[in-house]
């Protein structure tokens, strides 16, 4: 119990930190002269585009990253084993099986938006756009499976039921990423702002039926990740669901315009908000991939407890 204690209080201390450090984040970075850094001005001037609700959740993930390290070692984890994961001698095969599983849904509820209409083809983007989506679906996919998936499923699972772990990690992983929601909006910039966002619930709740569909779409999103690290011991197949979800929201983003606002809440202003998006995005993939993984063997445990 004392462990799960120590874990409860890295969940705690690393949104409470992340949010008090990210105005401060957000002042630096603006302050930044973006044209004196060559290759990565461009890369910093996105950065700087972003609207304060985005520092907040990525400074979140940031310090839950840094505070990693002192509560693996109080907890004595000492290799990937002891969060069980393993090494997968079909990683290729399952990134990119994770991969297809993902755009096949998005593909088709993308193929529904352009046949009624409610999205305008706009043109294809230049090879720079393409290779920009590529490399943040990656470099996301992997910061985040590693985090959420690698470490945090793997620290809950030392203490926890494989089901109650995959349910609080998704849950975690769900509001951390809800604070994305566009709906969020912020003046001007305090030191306090970043834990004001966090207590301020009129602004997501005004349109609750969307912020609903999107909150219950993360969460399943993160079930279908934890469940897919659990199944295959490994990140791999995670994070070919997660980067394909990533590579096709924001593609389909760059070479359409949106028409469909009167659709609310039904669709989103992405495709993984709304009421409708949850059973096509979660479910088709759940299933999908439930046929093409083999079932583990895995050891009855003999407890009614939700703890291990």
């Amino acid at each position: 119990m004392t462990s799960l204690i120590k874990i409860f209080l890295y969940l705690i201390l690393s949104v409470f930190i992340g949010a008090l450090l990210a105005p401060l984040f957000y002042k630096m970075i603006l302050l930044l002269p973006a044209d004196h850094f060559g290759m990565m001005s461009s890369l910093l001037s996105s950065v700087q585009q972003m609207p304060f609700h985005r520092y907040v959740s990525r400074t979140i993930q940031i310090v839950a990253l840094v505070l990693l390290w002192p509560t693996i070692a109080s907890l004595k984890i000492e290799r990937l084993s002891d969060l069980s994961l393993y090494p997968n001698h079909h990683a290729e095969t399952d990134f990119f099986k994770g991969v297809i599983l993902a755009l096949f849904p998005i593909w088709l509820l993308e193929a529904v938006f352009l046949g009624f209409h409610w999205y305008s083809f706009e043109g294809f983007c230049s090879a720079k756009i393409i290779f920009k989506i590529i490399t943040t679906a990656l470099a996301v996919a992997f910061l985040e499976e590693f985090l959420f998936r690698g470490l945090l499923l793997g620290l809950c699972r030392r203490f926890l039921t494989n089901g109650m772990a995959v349910v609080t990690v998704a849950f975690f992983f769900a509001g951390v990423h809800f604070l994305n929601l566009s709906h969020f909006k912020e003046s001007a910039i305090h030191w306090w702002s970043g834990c004001s966002l966090l207590l301020h619930h009129d602004a997501p709740w005004s349109d609750w039926p969307l912020a609903v569909g999107a909150f219950v779409t993360l969460f399943l999103l993160g079930l279908l990740l934890g469940w897919a690290t659990v199944q295959t011991e490994s990140l791999w197949l995670a994070i070919g669901l997660h980067a394909g979800w990533i590579f096709a929201q924001q593609f389909f983003h760059a070479v359409t315009r949106e028409n469909f606002s009167q659709l609310l809440p039904w669709w989103g202003p992405f495709q993984i908000y709304g009421m409708v998006p949850i059973g096509l995005l979660v479910l088709l993939p759940l299933g999908m991939t439930t046929i093409l993984l083999k079932p583990k063997k895995m050891v009855p445990q003999q407890t009614n407890s939700f703890f291990k």
